[in-house]
């Protein structure tokens, strides 16, 4: 199974649970609040930064039928997630629901796949500098006589800086809306995720933990599942299809992460 984190893994199988009950599926927006510090770690702050990177292939979107590729802070979107998150601006960048969902669903006819992130707002802010100074670029620099790559030398301030290493808010949460028709209606399933509190107030749970644990929890849920047996299929297998649900979902409350279902009528 191709990674089974908090996305992608939970929001393919929150993509699922809707699926399940649906006719048609119309449109899945997968949105994800990561609050964790810009550089905690290397391979952290490198994902931070090629999420953004210009002209990168793999940053696309699934409609009409075809995969196409958009630019950094594409089609922007305000996503209310659960506090104590709130509402952010959300854009698209590159995961792998993406690529496997339009594969896995195309029996109901799905038109468009759409997954967007966000992480604190300085973070965001800082990106959006970088962005526009050219700075994501990493273009070669020389400095003293030393050539150094621009984007290197800020990853590496980062990693070495409080501000590079700490945020006000921790914590992950997941958004997605699945719109489609169930009994001949057109409806929207929203699903969302909430975990205790990074305040310390519970155990285990206090500041950057409430990131690693949200983070952690799904991967072990998804080996023990594939342990016992409850596993479906062989081979390479899509997270949207390798577990049912609703066993995902009780596993995670066990775990203090629970999910939330609404269910609206659009029509």
């Amino acid at each position: 199974m191709p990674g089974f984190g908090m996305t992608p893994g939970i929001t393919n199988v929150m993509s699922r649970y809707a699926h399940d009950r649906l006719e048609s599926i119309d449109t899945i927006r997968i949105s994800h609040g990561a609050f964790r510090p810009f550089a905690f770690s290397p391979a952290i702050t490198e994902t931070t930064r090629i999420e953004y990177e210009p002209g990168l292939e793999s940053r696309i979107v699934f409609e009409d039928g075809a995969f196409k590729q958009v630019e950094p802070f594409a089609r922007p979107l305000e996503i209310t997630l659960p506090e104590p998150f709130g509402t952010h601006t959300q854009y698209i960048i590159p995961h792998a629901e993406t690529q496997t969902i339009p594969r896995s669903f195309r029996e109901k006819g799905v038109r468009l796949v759409e997954v967007r992130g966000t992480w604190p707002p300085a973070n965001m802010q800082l990106l959006r500098v970088l962005y526009d100074w050219g700075f994501l670029e990493n273009k070669t620099v020389s400095v003293d006589g030393v050539d150094v790559g621009v984007m290197d030398t800020i990853a590496s301030y980062l990693l070495q800086s409080d501000q590079g290493t700490t945020t006000k808010l921790y914590g992950y949460a997941l958004h997605v809306e699945v719109t489609g028709t169930e009994n001949g209606k057109p409806v929207c399933y929203t699903l969302t995720t909430s975990h205790p509190a990074s305040d310390g107030s519970v155990a285990d749970w206090e500041g950057l933990r409430a990131y690693t644990r949200s983070v952690g929890i799904p991967m072990s849920i998804a080996a023990q599942l594939i342990l016992d047996g409850q596993g479906s299929g062989l081979g390479v297998v899509a997270p949207e299809l390798a577990f049912a649900p609703e066993v995902v979902f009780a596993e995670l409350k066990k775990r203090q992460i629970a999910i939330h279902i609404d269910k609206q009528d659009i029509g």
